[in-house]
């Protein structure tokens, strides 16, 4: 048996990459389940593996200053002491032989209260400890490098690090990788949409083609979805702008944007056959999380990509940002200087000297990692 556990704050593209290794573990006849600290997630396409959710908490805002509970009040000890109790009953129940932790001990340093008892616990059981990370971490002081380290050396039998080593290194972010060589394995990306074939056929991109926008909800995808749907009006091309607003877009927020837009604009929420519109559209708008990095290289997709910083300087997504367009791959527009002009100026440069579509990539991760997990359970 292999137990995931995760904790996601803000996205929930942890998770998910969490639940499509798992979903790969089922594949291959694996038994796995999966521990979820975050706000439950509509579950549907990976209905299959089986969730134990600790009482919810997520971050009280853009700055991960702190996090709250599902109601958005402050986390208390006793909510803290309930979900390491339950942490370690759900390990106690289940008995795995492999314990995997995603980001942790590279991030996810506020929930020190349930993980260490819950490393110590496997450590006492003899049950095989491996970290699941995604290709680019936080930057951190050389002091918290070396705790990370400390904690790998005394729990952690393997780092799977997420990502390609030609493509994002992951000494790019954690400059003490060099360190854990030995026991770091890269597995490819994880690709979350294994419903999406590279072998879809591609609809050639033309006048008609859209404009395709998606940022996720909150506030930092407001500011895109507002200045794009002003890019819109202001652009004097027919293209169709469509904005997708997230999984359950206020009506507040759909009637503001489209009001902005005008006619040109259609308002949506976000689509299962998203995967399928990056594929035809003339240019993605976006974030550049770990998830949209892998969207764009399974389809080709030309794109703007604004990386998300957040109020505490975040660097996960400008570094994947930087690195998409020292390769010819991306436009990148910082949050700073996102502008409803400069939006509408990229979109008119980029549809103007007609872009070719990128040769596409399969991202293997999640299968890779099953293959890495399979050699702890032998």
């Amino acid at each position: 048996m292999i137990l995931f556990y995760v904790q996601h704050l803000l996205g929930i593209g942890h998770l998910r990459r969490t639940l499509a290794i798992a979903q790969a573990c089922l594949e291959e006849g694996l038994d796995v389940q999966v521990v979820s600290g975050g706000i439950p997630i509509n579950q549907e396409t990976f209905r299959e593996v089986r969730v134990h959710q600790l009482p919810p908490v997520k971050s009280a805002d853009l700055s991960f200053s702190s996090i709250v509970d599902q109601a958005g009040r402050p986390v208390t000890s006793a909510l803290e002491q309930a979900r390491a109790d339950e942490l370690l009953r759900i390990f106690s129940v289940i008995q795995p032989s492999v314990l995997v932790t995603e980001l942790f001990p590279f991030g996810r340093r506020r929930f020190r209260f349930e993980i260490m008892p819950l490393l110590k616990e496997a450590k006492k059981r003899g049950t095989k400890v491996v970290c699941s990370v995604r290709d680019s971490v936080q930057v951190r002081s050389n002091q918290r490098e070396e705790e990370s380290l400390d904690l790998l050396k005394q729990f952690y039998d393997q780092v799977l690090v997420h990502g390609d080593i030609e493509f994002l290194p992951f000494d790019a972010s954690f400059s003490k990788a060099a360190s854990i060589m030995p026991t770091m394995r890269y597995t490819g990306l994880v690709d979350t949409n294994s419903s999406y074939s590279v072998q879809t056929q591609l609809q050639k991109v033309d006048e008609t083609s859209e404009v395709l926008v998606s940022a996720g909800g909150g506030a930092a995808g407001e500011k895109i979805y507002q200045a794009a749907s002003r890019a819109c009006a202001l652009s004097k091309c027919s293209r169709p702008w469509r904005l997708l607003l997230g999984s359950n877009p206020t009506e507040r927020l759909k009637t503001e944007i489209k009001m902005l837009g005008g006619n040109k604009v259609i308002v949506e929420a976000n689509r299962s056959d998203f995967r399928q519109l990056l594929s035809q559209c003339a240019i993605s708008i976006s974030q550049v999380g770990y998830n949209t990095v892998v969207d764009l290289l399974a389809t080709g997709a030309p794109a703007i990509v604004i990386p998300f910083e957040g109020e505490g300087g975040q660097s996960e997504q400008s570094a994947r940002a930087k690195r998409l367009e020292s390769i010819g791959r991306v436009r990148v527009l910082s949050e700073e200087a996102l502008s409803a002009e400069r939006l509408c100026d990229l979109v008119s440069e980029m549809t103007d000297a007609h872009p070719s579509r990128f040769s596409r990539k399969t991202c293997n991760g999640a299968k890779n990692s099953v293959s890495a997990l399979k050699k702890h359970l032998e």
